[in-house]
């Protein structure tokens, strides 16, 4: 498959302290982040700025790694196939060495350094539970310096990144940005079909590839992408996402609460907790801590004023640990700098 120019940003230069992005920057990627694809037109109009301006404007956030938009599989990873996470222990003097050979692999959409009960916090993509099993035994527990790991599988994402929100826009902007012809998702699990498969590992490098630029990397023809991504967006098995590097989103915090709630209560839980606006992640999992919380605060005195609002509010919730991540090194297929900036992106493939 040919790359597209657009997939890699320019490396940034040294990471130095983070900056906060200006509102009108912010501005710009929480509109992508209400609607990735969308062209400039509406995003300019929802603004208040020409198309030319937003253009403009993204194109030198995204080219200094400050924003990006990437795309993945959507609800058929976890229902059909497999997406887990998975604790790793390692020798400290290892860590590094460690981290640099698993930011290659395709079925490691991401990786942190958190602290707690683990050295590394990997999220992971895969055909199947043997798949699974491959990873964490023959790639993973392979890996010199590795004393063990723990996986924790994903039986429901109750929210994922997708749907964070920067909070920089009204009312009317998102209005704009939804629009009167926005078709809701299909209903289940819809599982793309083998020749979408480069359709969706191309959006990973760059989700707003144009249906051009899609044609020219896959070698289908231009008509033919346009009419599978359609239907890919509609029935949801392709799922865009406006990503922004994390020291300069006014959340650099990221907090992972491991919890478990009772069963009976853990659908009405986890729905309410994913509609809380600092988290981010929300997943049932099959592992000893039934629910996986993730949030991104302003700081980490906000991580235990967070934890004791969950506590609070939801009394069937006990919180057991929690794992601040210290580095990111990849989100969701990119390899990101210490600031938290793009500098490259490995193909997400759960079929490889």
């Amino acid at each position: 498959m040919k790359n597209s120019a657009r997939t890699t940003p320019a490396t940034p230069t040294a990471p130095g302290p983070a900056v906060p992005l200006a509102e009108t920057d912010l501005a710009l990627v929480n509109a992508l982040q209400a609607a990735p694809r969308a062209s400039w037109t509406l995003i300019g109009q929802a603004l208040g700025i020409s198309a030319v301006t937003a253009a403009r404007r993204w194109e030198r956030l995204r080219s200094r790694g400050l924003a990006w938009v990437t795309a993945y599989g959507g609800p058929f990873v976890q229902e059909v196939n497999c997406a887990a996470f998975i604790e790793v222990d390692c020798l400290p003097a290892r860590l590094r060495a460690v981290t640099e050979r698993l930011i290659r692999d395709p079925h490691i959409t991401g990786i942190e350094h958190v602290s707690g009960g683990a050295d590394l916090f990997l999220t992971v993509m895969v055909a199947d539970l043997a798949a699974l099993s491959r990873l964490a035994v023959d790639v993973i527990g392979a890996q010199e310096g590795v004393t063990s790991t723990r996986s924790l599988i994903a039986t429901h994402l109750f929210t994922e990144g997708s749907r964070w929100d920067l909070r920089s826009l009204d009312p009317g902007q998102r209005g704009l940005l939804r629009g009167p012809g926005d078709q809701p998702r299909a209903p289940g699990a819809a599982v793309p079909a083998p020749e979408d498969r480069a359709l969706l590992i191309a959006l990973g490098g760059d989700g707003r590839l144009t249906y051009g630029e899609l044609a020219e990397a896959t070698g289908m023809s231009e008509s033919t992408v346009r009419r599978r991504v359609t239907r890919m967006l509609r029935e949801g098995s392709v799922v865009p996402r406006c990503e922004i590097a994390h020291t300069f989103s006014g959340f650099p915090t990221f907090v992972h609460y491991l919890a478990n709630v009772p069963s009976a209560e853990l659908g009405r839980v986890g729905a309410a907790i994913a509609a809380v606006a600092e988290v981010r992640m929300c997943a049932a999992t099959a592992a000893r801590h039934g629910l996986l919380i993730t949030a991104w605060v302003r700081s980490v005195p906000d991580t235990r004023r967070l934890e004791m609002y969950l506590a609070e509010r939801f009394p069937e919730l006990v919180i057991e640990d929690r794992r601040l991540t210290l580095a990111n090194p990849k989100r969701m297929g990119h390899i990101l700098d210490p600031a938290g900036r793009n500098t490259g992106f490995v193909p997400m493939d759960i079929w490889a």
